[in-house]
């Protein structure tokens, strides 16, 4: 019997189980059936049969007696309904899913056999891919944030070589210190969009740092003592400073009411410090980390490009500066004589030259050495310099020669100084003064003066020579040429 059974399960059921509707009475024997896709003939062969001996052979001991108990209980208490979901593997091992319900009819329960099994697939594959959607979404924003990072990199790295490029290109350009210190300020402003930026450098002697160049709201003439405020405190212990809330910090010395950050970074070359590049900003801007590393970074390139521009401009005045005096050489003397006449010509304003010869020079050196003598050169060279006005040239011309340029100054004007050098060198106690034939060091000064004594820087420099060797007959004494 179970055998027939059997075989008739499996020609109703040989691949998936469809689904199907039952009957069955109160002894557990099937009444009716129907089952999809399939023919009357073959349902009728499972009419009569045991409906949980079909169940064990086609689902299994376990589930058919889950539904049994089901069964069961729907019989017993005439109105209840029951739901279950089972599961069921095929013939040819394939997952199948069923929605199981029971219900009671005329002593009877029918128990209804749904399918599902398409539904669920396409759930679990939805399933699935929802999952696998979820997967792609938070690599994807990881991936974001990670590109995030890397944009700000190439960003960062792209202003980097730019405000390099720039840096690195300005000493092609110029090599004018002030210059190089201006265009070092425009890229930092260009580049980062900092508005208020400022390069201080270290004054050695006064062992101050002095606003060289400034955009914004920085005093050009401000000092700062070494070690004092953000800025010196950075220059003194040679690294970056960064304060987030300038009013809360001590050293902030206010220099602008809207300034609530400050970054000070140090300017270093050979474990020298040259000075400092200060930038305040306002609460708007906000600085990322990655802005001090950018900040640090380029700090030596400018360093370096300012110490470039220092020491081709300490070339440039060895160049035309007299070794021993500190004043302007003969050879610079030539070209800036010739310059001033030029521009005295052009502006139609006057320019006189003093002539200056130190008397009886050639006794002193005689009586004393020449060591003795090349320090009275350079203490008559600094009294002619402190007489004079800044907007005047003083030159050593040679030997105990010196010449005085002095633009938009007439001859009248010029002797009034020649007047204030001669006297001052001649009441100043220069060492062993008292052993030269007039009892002290003196000078004679001859000037001449363009348009009225010359036309030329040649004619200027012999009529003021031909004024000095009038002054040198009587000696300590001013002369003016005098023309025919």
């Amino acid at each position: 019997m179970t055998d027939l059974i059997h075989k008739s399960m499996l020609n109703l059921m040989t691949d998936t189980i469809p689904s199907a509707v039952f009957a069955i009475d109160s002894a557990g024997i099937v009444t009716h059936a129907h089952i999809s896709k399939h023919s009357a003939p073959k349902i009728n062969s499972l009419i009569g049969k045991s409906f949980f001996r079909i169940l064990k052979i086609v689902l299994g001991v376990d589930t058919a007696n889950t539904i049994f108990a089901s069964y069961q209980r729907v019989l017993k208490s005439g109105c209840q309904s029951e739901f279950m979901k089972v599961d069921h593997v095929s013939v040819r091992g394939l997952n199948e899913y069923f929605h199981v319900s029971l219900s009671e009819a005329q002593a009877q329960v029918l128990i209804l056999f749904h399918n599902v099994t398409e539904s669920r697939l396409i759930e679990e594959e939805f399933t699935c891919m929802a999952e696998q959607y979820e997967t792609v979404n938070r690599e994807l924003c990881v991936s974001m944030s990670s590109l995030d990072f890397h944009l700000m990199d190439i960003d960062q790295a792209h202003k980097k070589i730019a405000a390099l490029f720039r840096i690195t290109s300005i000493v092609q350009k110029t090599v004018n210190e002030q210059e190089v210190l201006e265009e070092i300020l425009d890229g930092i402003t260009r580049e980062f969009g900092y508005s208020d930026v400022s390069i201080l450098l270290l004054d050695e002697v006064s062992n101050e740092l002095k606003v060289r160049a400034s955009r914004g709201n920085t005093n050009v003439d401000f000092r700062i003592p070494m070690g004092e405020g953000i800025t010196g405190y950075a220059a003194l212990h040679r690294e970056l400073i960064y304060v987030d809330d300038v009013q809360g910090d001590d050293r902030y010395i206010r220099t602008n009411v809207n300034s609530s950050r400050e970054v000070a970074v140090p300017l270093i070359v050979d474990d020298k410090v040259l000075g400092v590049l200060n930038i305040e900003v306002s609460g708007e801007r906000v600085i990322q980390p990655y802005d001090l590393d950018l900040l640090r970074s380029i700090s030596s390139q400018i360093a370096m490009t300012i110490a470039h521009a220092k020491h081709v401009a300490n070339v440039e005045l060895q160049a035309i500066t007299d070794a021993m005096t500190g004043l302007y050489n003969y050879r610079y003397f030539r070209t800036l004589l010739q310059q001033e006449i030029k521009r005295a010509a052009r502006y139609k304003r006057p320019l006189s030259m003093v002539m200056i010869d130190i008397d009886f020079f050639k006794h002193y050196n005689d009586t004393n050495g020449h060591i003795m003598g090349d320090k009275v050169l350079y203490m008559a060279a600094s009294l002619i310099k402190s007489i004079c006005r800044d907007t005047d040239y003083v030159f050593r011309y040679g030997g105990e020669e010196f010449a005085v340029l002095l633009p938009e100054t007439t001859v009248n004007e010029a002797y009034e100084i020649a007047e204030r050098v001669r006297k001052m060198i001649s009441d100043f106690q220069f060492p062993n003064c008292q052993n030269q034939p007039k009892g002290s060091i003196t000078v004679s000064l001859g000037i001449a003066g363009y348009p009225n004594s010359a036309q030329s820087d040649i004619e200027l420099v012999d009529c003021a020579d031909a004024a000095l060797y009038l002054a040198k007959r009587t000696r300590n004494t001013t002369c003016t040429y005098e023309t025919k």
